[in-house]
């Protein structure tokens, strides 16, 4: 990997002529913005796709039925429609991510277009590896800690169950919706979260403090945001604070955002392989 010395955090503001790439970059706020933003999004679009998305299932049913039965649709019918059908929830978590990710890159992107390409920050990383073996480093590290994070968190929880919903969901549908929330899960979600979390918020917690604090802060941010996945159980945090900054870790050292993507990939990717492997028992 790139050995070069990484950006250091916070430089003294500098005319945008001189340094084009801080003339638009995000501070603290904008960053955590975001980061709300993109939680806000999965919440807003999960609605609105899960209503459209119910109320196609629930007009379909009532064209197959004899018109002497039909009922029109309501909301409470729709909501029920889509929490007793798994296969309903699959398409709506899958339609919703994929969206999510799709407006969050779009806004990223035309707000702070310069930073896009940027290798050491305040740049989001999305350039190309110098050292392409830094991918290799970064997969095994995102195998090394789903292996030591599983019976890590499982110490932690005790006798209390480790509920995720997303693979609650995945063990309850047909294998090729399995495959298709597989392929979201690993492809579209880390794409999306490491712009979020090593890309914006890395960047912006970088302006005001050292680095070292910034990497921290956006990894601790990155575990606490998952709690509501695990219905704020906490015992799987401290795995995904440690994921957190072992991503941070590789875009400061690499100058590029895709090891870290591929490292939550990784992550994500053996995660979703017991999915299948469970269903086969």
């Amino acid at each position: 990997m790139d050995s070069s010395t990484p950006d250091t955090g916070a430089q003294p503001e500098t005319p945008a002529a001189e340094h084009p790439m801080q003339a638009r970059r995000p501070g603290v706020w904008a960053a955590l913005a975001i980061v709300v933003l993109y939680f806000a999004l999965q919440f807003g679009l999960g609605i609105l796709i899960g209503a459209v998305v119910g109320l196609a299932a629930k007009l379909k049913a009532a064209l197959a039925a004899a018109p002497a039965h039909s009922v029109p649709p309501t909301t409470k019918s729709i909501v029920a429609a889509i929490q007793a059908s798994p296969d309903l929830r699959v398409i709506v978590v899958v339609l919703t991510l994929t969206a999510t990710a799709a407006v969050t890159a779009w806004l990223v992107h035309r707000l702070w277009p310069a930073q896009w390409t940027g290798a050491g920050l305040p740049g989001f990383g999305f350039t190309r590896l110098a050292n392409p073996r830094a991918y290799l480093v970064a997969v095994l590290l995102g195998i090394v800690v789903l292996l030591l994070g599983g019976p890590l968190t499982q110490f932690l929880a005790g006798q209390h169950p480790i509920r995720q919903d997303v693979t609650l969901l995945a063990g309850s549908v047909s294998p090729g919706l399995r495959v298709l929330l597989a392929l979201v899960v690993v492809g579209v979600a880390p794409f999306a979260e490491e712009l979020v979390f090593r890309g914006v918020l890395l960047s912006g917690l970088a302006r005001r403090m050292p680095i070292g604090w910034a990497v921290l802060a956006s990894a601790v941010i990155f575990g606490c945001a998952h709690l509501p996945d695990f219905g704020f159980a906490w015992y799987p945090v401290p795995v995904l604070i440690l994921l957190g900054l072992i991503a941070a870790w590789l875009r400061v050292r690499t100058h590029s955002l895709w090891p870290s993507i591929a490292l939550h990939a990784t992550n994500n990717a053996v995660a979703a392989v017991a999915w299948f492997v469970v269903a086969h028992r």
